[in-house]
């Protein structure tokens, strides 16, 4: 059991030389950091421990969790060295016995039977949902004698059968490539058996607790006492050797790792401190197929017509063979994969002839556009730079009390965005910052935070909002997480009486209060600040032309929080990066599930179904009607189905203020079944909602549905989406509902946000149209020529790296047999961004292979070489006969020059080049990695 604050406990499981332990923490919280934790130790001590998380969760709809606890488990019983961490309620969480548990593990062997409709009967019963496509976990899908299963946290695994015989067994990776496996275990998803999948019900009459599971055979050791007991207890005052921060002094060796509190070792004179690192691999590889339209970047417009696989002095080289207008086809060597992007739009494409000026003419016109935009960022930018105010204090013992109060486990992404914004605070210049997320993914407690941090500083905070309800939820948000601390937050809309408002307004000016949430009522003339500090604007696109001139005159000497739910994709964060300061949260927070969506034709059997099983949980329903003539016969018709429940409706041509007190009857749980046209597509956030039913979902398009389905799921309840259709529906409304289908998991919205982008432009972003272009040379290539014209506009030149090697780097066909998965892994690594991407494709790739082939091994160095060449502003890398050549570029700085003089010892020095004798590549790499993480680049 542990209740202190350093990660001791933690770095002593992962040294200790025991195989099995538990870990147990006194608050779910906790449990959550000392995973993270532990697994942070494991990773920098290449420990072969396991490291398992039990959540505690008891609620029979908390799939997640269950999903978690059954991999956990499953995991504790099959592997040798595991360490088990869980709260102390967990311990009383109700699973199926033991020896259920071992019979509900599905085993698959290479050349064992198998009877393919036991198989699927088994899966369903222990909560696999059967689909055309296993898209997302938890799903798996039967073609003939071809089985897949995806299974959470392990992959995708691919049965072929030959008869009743298991001929292959594969695990893919997220990369589309896959291994040969002999056998694999199919672990239960949920607590108990399934007995219906729609709505979910489980068979749980039969259980044991958790603690029957670990009680038996475990053992602990006391720390400090070394007496062999079942429990044991940590402090951080049990033990001499752990000092506290204000101990380290230049003696100590400083580790940074992302663990979430801090160990200092007096003995060891080792002092490990937190580090905020997003470890995972976030590359959405999305195949090219035969017959896919693609562009080159010096060619344009082509068809992808496969792969070719060429012996070329006794190598064997992959290339892509693409098809342009009259026939002619280009075959594009590996090395070169990084020019092709997937080009994706709607209505007729025409090809692009080889050789003629259209795709040159078209690419000129499109930089031509790209460098005005460029040039007024750029001028932005500088006036933003030019205003000053006093930097303020972001680390008081105050601040780091409110952020531990803070109930859960910050995200990666968000934990990045908060030491974003408080860098900004700490400068003596405005902040003005764009934190962009998918909905509920963590934004309003980097605001809250925020305004925490001006209210400290003794300035006042004014939260913008388009509606007066979503006014009305953050003022309770804000309100429940500041108003312990004694800051008086308060609301601003139609809601508060008209002496009310002034009230509140008087109390504005006089400085007593400190957070106010308001709708465009707060742009009046009328409304004067004591002291505005801080202005945060949610969902700027949805004012009008007046209020946003409002802001624009508010915000110049003041800091600016802007939020918006449209995902950004991160090459056109990493563009922009330097001109706009941009937070990008892509990670769901815990406890954040998918949403079961299902099509089918309108039947009032599913609908009964559906909804009497929200109502009987205590909950309420999203009923989505898109006709106002007919919404009130709807409402009749629920009513006559559903006699106890209360059924409301709200539609576009009813006045504001009605629609508004009808959606807050509905928060305040007024109202049981909520019809409604789509008004409700975005900004209402209520988490006892947690059904949705469209009609004629064919008639939505895909990002409307997208949002629609995000009114629900939003608290840690599972959630459903009904999408009734009629019996024929056109083929794009088949491609947008296949899509949705596919979009479940919490941050599909960034895939929703591309297709988007493709179509309408970055306009919420970029704040200026450019639809027109992004269609015509497509998404990646816009973004490539947009950070073209940054660079040169700016003064920079934007360069590839030459390379000039004398060995070979490349797949090995004896590696990945497959053309088309070569290609994937190709793809993969020629997007990736960052030398980092790299690191983590290696690593990630290694774990899954277990041993990479040297040649490959070396084609990664080299790709991760070329992107630290290019951020060091190096022009030319030659390695030959024992010799290398580094050329520098007129932008190279002085202190990278200075770094690799020392670290490569040349024999050679001229004015802009150095000749060296080569070292190993690896050894290479790290001069290089050393280089680029001494200097600081921008």
């Amino acid at each position: 059991m542990y209740i202190g604050n350093s990660s001791y406990p933690e770095y002593f499981l992962i040294k200790k030389s025991f195989d099995k332990a538990v870990f147990v923490v006194n608050s779910e919280k906790k449990t959550k950091e000392s995973f993270i934790n532990l697994s942070s130790y494991k990773d920098f001590f290449s420990s072969s421990k396991e490291i398992l998380f039990i959540p505690s969760s008891k609620d029979v709809l908390d799939l997640e969790s269950q999903i978690e606890r059954n991999y956990a488990v499953y995991k504790w019983l099959t592997t040798p060295k595991a360490i088990l961490v869980l709260s102390k309620d967990a311990l009383d969480v109700r699973l199926r016995p033991l020896e259920e548990f071992n019979k509900s593990l599905i085993l698959l062997e290479k050349g064992s039977s198998l009877d393919r409709d036991f198989l699927v009967e088994r899966l369903l019963k222990v909560g696999y949902i059967k689909e055309d496509y296993p898209e997302n976990e938890g799903e798996f899908s039967v073609k003939g004698g071809y089985i897949s299963i995806n299974v959470p946290k392990v992959g995708i695994v691919d049965i072929d059968l030959f008869g009743d015989e298991i001929e292959s067994l594969y695990l893919k990776s997220k990369l589309l490539t896959k291994k040969e496996i002999n056998q694999i275990y199919i672990y239960p998803l949920y607590d108990f058996d399934i007995l219906s999948h729609s709505p979910l019900q489980l068979k749980d009459e039969n259980f044991v607790y958790l603690r029957d599971y670990i009680n038996e055979d475990i053992y602990t050791l006391d720390i400090f006492e070394n007496l062999n007991q079942k429990v044991s207890f940590f402090s951080d005052l049990s033990d001499k050797n752990i000092g506290s921060l204000k101990d380290i002094d230049e003696s100590f060796k400083v580790v940074k790792i992302p663990v979430k509190n801090e160990l200092i070792l007096l003995d060891e004179k080792v002092a490990f401190l937190p580090e905020i690192e997003d470890k995972n691999l976030d590359l959405d590889v999305d195949p090219i197929k035969e017959g896919d339209y693609i562009i080159h970047e010096d060619y344009g417009i082509g068809v992808f017509k496969g792969i070719e696989t060429r012996e070329i002095r006794g190598k064997v080289y992959d290339f892509m063979i693409l098809e342009y207008a009259e026939g002619e086809k280009v075959y594009v060597s590996y090395l070169h994969f990084d020019k092709i992007h997937k080009y994706k739009t709607q209505g007729f494409i025409k090809l692009d002839k080889i050789g003629a000026p259209s795709w040159k003419n078209l690419k000129k016109r499109v930089k031509e556009s790209l460098k005005n935009l460029a040039r007024q960022l750029i001028k932005l930018y500088s006036e933003r730079q030019s205003i000053k105010r006093p930097p303020l204090d972001v680390e008081g013992q105050l601040i780091t009390k409110f952020e531990r109060d803070f109930p859960y486990v910050e995200t990666p992404d968000q934990l990045k965005a908060i030491k974003e914004v408080k860098k900004d605070l700490s400068k003596d210049r405005p902040m003005e910052r764009l934190i962009c997320g998918d909905v509920g993914f963590g934004k309003t407690e980097v605001a809250i935070r925020s305004a925490f941090i001006h209210a400290v500083n003794g300035y006042q905070t004014l939260v913008l909002v388009p509606t007066t309800v979503l006014a009305y939820q953050h003022y309770v948000k804000f309100k429940e997480r500041l108003e312990k601390y004694g800051l008086i937050v308060e609301n601003l809309s139609r809601l508060k009486t008209k002496s009310q408002q002034e009230e509140i307004i008087k109390k504005l000016e006089e400085g007593k209060i400190d957070v106010v949430v308001a709708t465009h009522k707060a742009l009046s003339d009328n409304v004067k600040f004591k002291n505005l500090g801080l202005l945060i604007i949610d969902e700027e696109h949805r004012f009008g032309v007046r209020a946003k001139e409002k802001i624009r005159q508010l915000k110049k000497s003041i800091d600016t929080l802007y939020l918006t739910a449209t995902p950004i994709p991160r090459t056109l964060n990493m563009a922009l990066s330097g001109l706009k300061d941009i937070s990008v949260i892509n990670t769901p927070p815990e406890g954040r599930y998918e949403v079961k969506t299902y099509v089918s034709p309108f039947d009032e059997n599913i609908l009964k179904k559906a909804v009497e099983f929200e109502l009987n949980r205590k909950g309420q329903v999203f009923y989505v009607h898109n006709r106002v003539e007919t919404i009130e016969e709807r409402v009749n018709y629920l009513k006559t189905l559903f006699k106890n429940a209360k059924v409301d409706f709200i539609h576009g041509q009813m006045k504001p203020s009605e629609i508004e007190k009808k959606i807050l009857y509905f928060i305040e749980g007024k109202i049981d079944i909520l019809v409604s046209t789509s008004i409700i597509e975005t900004g209402i956030d209520i988490p006892t909602a947690n059904t949705l039913i469209v009609e004629r979902a064919d008639l939505f398009g895909l990002a409307q549905l997208y949002h629609l389905r995000g009114r629900v799921g939003r608290g840690n309840i599972q959630a459903y989406c009904y999408l009734f259709i009629p019996k024929e529906i056109t083929k794009d409304a088949r491609r947008r509902l296949d899509a949705i289908l596919k979009l479940t998991r919490p941050g599909s919205g960034l895939k929703v946000s591309i297709e988007d982008l493709q179509i309408r432009g970055p306009g919420n972003i970029l704040g200026i149209e450019q639809s027109g272009f992004i269609k015509s040379v497509g998404f990646d290539m816009y973004v490539k020529l947009l950070k073209e014209a940054l660079s040169e506009t700016s003064g920079e030149s934007e360069f590839q790296p030459q390379l000039d090697l004398d060995f070979d780097y490349y797949i090995p066909q004896s590696f990945v047999e497959n053309p088309q998965e070569r290609m994937n892994l190709y793809l993969a690594v020629s997007k990736a961004e960052s030398y980092e991407d790299i690191e983590k494709i290696r690593k990630y790739l290694k774990e899954f292979y277990s041993e990479l082939p040297s040649i490959f091994n070396l084609y990664l160095s080299v790709e991760k070489i070329k992107r630290i060449l290019k951020s060091l502003k190096i022009k030319k890398l030659s390695l030959k006969e024992g010799r290398g050549f580094l050329e520098f570029s007129k932008d190279t700085k002085p202190e990278v020059i200075h770094t690799l003089l020392k670290e490569l010892k040349p024999y050679k020095v001229e004015s802009s080049a150095i000749h060296f004798y080569t070292k190993e590549i690896e050894e290479l790499n790290s001069v290089f990695e050393k280089t680029i993480k001494s200097v600081k680049i921008e």
